[in-house]
């Protein structure tokens, strides 16, 4: 054979090979399922949950809005029924003002009070604006009186003068009660609850120009009586916390008068006796907390305060029907004392508002919480289409929780939540993202799993086999030219 033939040939055989190994690498590529990279992939959640029902967690809830008062401390605040809404009046804070020191202006740190009122109702603030004459001033008390439809004021504070003007809310506005021959001396931050066995609502303590009080008050068809109480009753002091319980007693809690209390008081409105509460669980001395009764679950809330050592606090702790206190342990707002707070007849949930964590500018809150029982229920992804063992994960709204199981669960509360799948390698869902709604049952989807297709994981195989013979031919071609 001649050596061209031979060339030719050895050529042919080259190409012929070339191109039959390039055949057998993309049938295997386009046959063959192959292991591709983890689709979306997560980081490693280990959930806790544990499945049951319907769960009821106690919750802080931030309800600040985009408007509403300025940061504000000892403000007071009242459910004005009528309407349900809340009622909030007064405060005071600490701001940078100008002044002119020999015509150069200059700043510094005032206090200030306000006579502003605001109503809250569904987490939106409203400044009420018509005119009074109600004086700015702080450390007032409010309750609501029943028997008049009516928010009572008494009291407050302004820069070391005190008042000791009663005011009456009816909705629109403030308007002093006038002709009292007999009213509680100027003070303030003293405590005001409606007791239904006396039809009034009862004042006690409280800080007046010539020091702290003891004297227990009555406010009853638009009068005032000092009201005879017996057994031991607490010492005189300012910023004690106090709600009315539903037997018609009412409760108090801590105060100061150069130290720091930490005694638990009832007033027995029936037998007009105080009795001293003892609980192994008690809150710790402090003043300046706030107190209000939970209809919901029938148990009275103590939140914030501040204690001995000076600093505030941010427990919250509970009073329930066993004359027990409890410490709740729940995530809560920051630490502060000088808060108002108030039942919301709306919904029955406790709003509050403001308060202090130091006596700075910047120590002044203007945050709104409501404290609730909301519901939780269960959302339950259930899979099927993978092999035991897999692991695949769900992602809920800012949740995410992955298995090897047969299902992911999440405890949420009402509302529509976006959810995204993430499937293990090598295999794919239909629907790998929704929304679900929670309404007040548990909810269960399904998530079905199905192979991906090798074609679709190789086709970067395809691909690189087409050029494998492009290559070959032109090589080829490179290579006869050559041996010519």
């Amino acid at each position: 054979m001649s050596p061209k033939l031979k060339s030719n040939s050895f050529r042919k055989w080259m190409v012929a090979g070339i191109t039959i190994m390039t055949v057998i690498v993309f049938a295997a590529t386009f046959f063959q399922a192959g292991v591709p990279a983890t689709v979306g992939a997560r980081p490693v959640a280990s959930p806790s949950y544990a499945y049951n029902s319907t769960v009821y967690k106690y919750q802080w809830m931030n309800y600040t809005g985009s408007s509403g008062p300025a940061p504000m401390s000892n403000s007071t605040m009242a459910c004005f029924e009528p309407t349900k809404e809340v009622v909030m009046f007064g405060g005071q804070s600490i701001v940078n003002m100008s002044y002119n020191n020999s015509g150069k202006v200059m700043y510094k740190n005032t206090e200030v009070f306000s006579n502003q009122t605001w109503t809250y109702e569904s987490g939106t603030w409203s400044k009420l604006t018509t005119q009074s004459s109600i004086p700015q001033m702080a450390g007032s008390s409010t309750a609501y009186y029943p028997r008049g439809d009516s928010i009572v004021l008494f009291g407050g504070i302004n820069n070391g003068t005190y008042f000791n003007q009663t005011w009456i809310f009816t909705g629109l506005t403030w308007t002093p009660l006038k002709g009292l021959t007999l009213a509680p001396s100027p003070r303030a931050f003293t405590t005001m609850a409606y007791s239904p066995i006396l039809r009034g609502i009862v004042l006690f303590g409280g800080m007046t120009a010539k020091g702290y009080s003891n004297s227990t008050w009555l406010f009853k068809d638009n009068s005032w009586s000092r009201l005879k109480v017996n057994g031991t009753a607490p010492m005189a002091m300012e910023g004690m916390a106090a709600s009315p319980l539903p037997n018609g007693n009412i409760l108090y809690y801590g105060g100061y008068n150069g130290k720091y209390s930490n005694y638990t008081y009832v007033l027995n409105t029936t037998s007009m006796k105080w009795m001293n509460i003892s609980s192994s669980n008690s809150p710790p001395a402090m003043a300046f907390a706030s107190l209000d009764y939970f209809k919901f679950n029938n148990f009275t809330l103590l939140y914030g305060g501040v204690m001995s050592n000076g600093m505030p606090s941010n427990s919250t702790y509970i009073f329930n029907s066993m004359a027990e206190w409890v410490n709740l342990h729940i995530a809560s707002p920051s630490p502060e004392y000088g808060q108002a707070i108030s039942t919301y007849g709306a919904n029955n949930t406790i709003v509050m508002f403001g308060g202090t964590m130091n006596n700075t500018i910047s120590g002044y809150e203007n945050m709104t919480y409501q404290f609730q029982n909301n519901t939780y229920n269960w959302v339950l992804f259930n899979e099927n289409g993978l092999p035991n063992g897999s692991k695949w994960g769900i992602e809920l709204g800012n949740m995410y929780n992955n298995t090897t199981g047969e299902f992911v669960g999440f405890l949420v509360m009402t509302g529509t939540y976006n959810y995204t799948v993430f499937a293990p390698s090598g295999y794919e869902t239909s629907s790998s993202s929704g929304n679900v709604t929670m309404y007040f049952s548990e909810l269960q989807e399904n998530v079905g799993f199905s192979k991906i297709p090798g074609l679709l994981y190789y086709s970067y195989g395809a691909i690189g086999g087409i050029i494998i013979v492009i290559l070959a031919l032109v090589g080829s071609e490179a290579y006869r030219k050559i041996m010519k």
